[in-house]
């Protein structure tokens, strides 16, 4: 399906620059060091990229800057910031470690792929698309001479031709625009959200700038890590509680979830199952899940993965499906050391821990995030896609959640 890229007006409502952006990112990369979160215990001294890669919505506007945590010359993160007020919070994921796509070759190879189905048509421009949250694809605008100005949007990971549309399609691929169908319906509220935002992060620069500067010596830290603790301006029982997955949590726990990338473009809910049943220790290649869950060129539905994780478990497990998921069921799950199936539109993602930031000023919520096991980008070696996020929880609609837990029965 071609799509007609006819929105010219690049500036989303409520704009934010790129400065103000990268102020709310060096605030929540700080904080989480100065929290004294394990997987965050260098980050005081990283710099960010002051360069941002820009991610546009489908319908053509600004939607997120995504800046790079840098180690020196090595990029230790991503952090995806918001383009406009209108989506809530400022800093909507963290992923770590660096991106798995290089920006200049897609744009290069999506270019050449257009012109492998169009060989007379006249590139007119490119620009990174986040064609269905959080998919990325590179959006082609063309000139044929018999279809005249059209588009295509290209997926980074496998260069395969975006062709459905909707937010109602199957977990799999689909494209929408996340203005339209997450951020509109929610507004107000969200403008409210950010409003509160960049109070606290004004309240924070108060007691001392410095913590918001390029970057610090190893002398200056310790100075910087009091300046970042809470203060009488703001209310705190401790900065973060947190907790991931754990495999035997006595003596000496450590995480064992594993990330494992989907391995077509369609196999969001079969890699994420993929990843739930191996921590229970039932062993199954991605085809084998699909093929339990009855997934087909579009997808698969939540019906026909409730009844995958049940075939595929012999019954000895029980799948519940649930679809009006709140962020203290998510949190619940994990504290009981049971990860979870984490849906949104369109797409579906594995979770294995949460975050909750306990500094708020008074009138605001503290900000919660999920620990997300995205599949996605695709790639044939499980081992090499996928990322993961952690994921502000009002980022997002959340459709669904999927549970698996023992029988109390016996199996049959």
């Amino acid at each position: 399906m071609k799509y007609d890229h006819s929105n010219n007006d690049k500036r989303p409502p409520e704009p934010v620059d790129r400065e103000r952006a990268m102020l709310h990112a060096l605030l929540t990369i700080r904080r989480l060091w100065a929290g004294g979160l394990s997987e965050f215990d260098s980050w005081g001294r990283y710099k960010l990229n002051p360069e941002p890669l820009v991610l546009h919505d489908l319908n053509g506007q600004e939607l997120f800057y995504e800046f790079e945590v840098m180690d020196g010359n090595r990029v230790a993160g991503l952090v995806k910031t918001s383009a406009s007020r209108t989506l809530g919070t400022p800093v909507p994921t963290i992923e770590l470690g660096p991106r798995r796509w290089d920006h200049n070759r897609v744009t290069q190879r999506a270019q050449e792929q257009v012109k492998k189905l169009y060989s007379k048509a006249s590139i007119l421009g490119t620009e990174l698309v986040v064609y269905g949250y959080p998919k990325i694809g590179v959006r082609v605008d063309f000139d044929d001479p018999k279809l005249g100005r059209k588009g295509l949007i290209v997926d980074v990971s496998d260069l395969s031709v975006v062709e459905r549309f909707g937010s109602d399609e199957l977990e799999g691929e689909t494209a929408y625009s996340f203005y339209h169908e997450v951020v509109e319906p929610q507004a107000e509220e969200r403008l409210r959200r950010y409003d509160l935002a960049d109070r606290e992060l004004e309240a924070a620069r108060s007691v001392d700038e410095k913590i918001l500067a390029d970057s610090f010596t190893v002398r200056e830290l310790p100075e910087i890590r009091k300046a970042l603790l809470p203060t009488v301006d703001l209310i705190a029982l401790q900065i973060y509680s947190s907790r991931v997955i754990r495999y035997a949590p006595r003596c000496t726990p450590h995480e064992c979830f594993a990330l494992y990338a989907q391995q077509t473009n369609v196999f969001c809910a079969v890699a994420t199952g993929q990843m739930i049943l191996d921590f229970y220790r039932y062993y199954y290649t991605q085809n084998q899940i699909a093929a339990a869950m009855n997934t087909g060129a579009g997808g698969t539905s939540n019906p026909d993965q409730v009844d995958g994780y049940h075939s595929l478990t012999h019954n000895c497990m029980v799948a519940i499906f649930d679809g009006s998921a709140d962020w203290a069921e998510a949190k619940a799950e994990i504290d009981a050391n049971r990860p979870l199936k984490s849906g949104i539109p369109g797409h579906a993602r594995a979770c294995a821990g949460w975050m909750r930031q306990n500094i708020f000023l008074i009138g605001q919520a503290p900000k919660r995030w999920l620990r997300i096991y995205d599949p996605w980008p695709w790639n044939a070696d499980i081992c090499n896609g996928g990322n993961i996020v952690w994921e502000d929880w009002d980022t997002v609609n959340h459709t669904n959640f999927i549970y698996l837990r023992h029988r109390t029965t016996d199996c049959s």
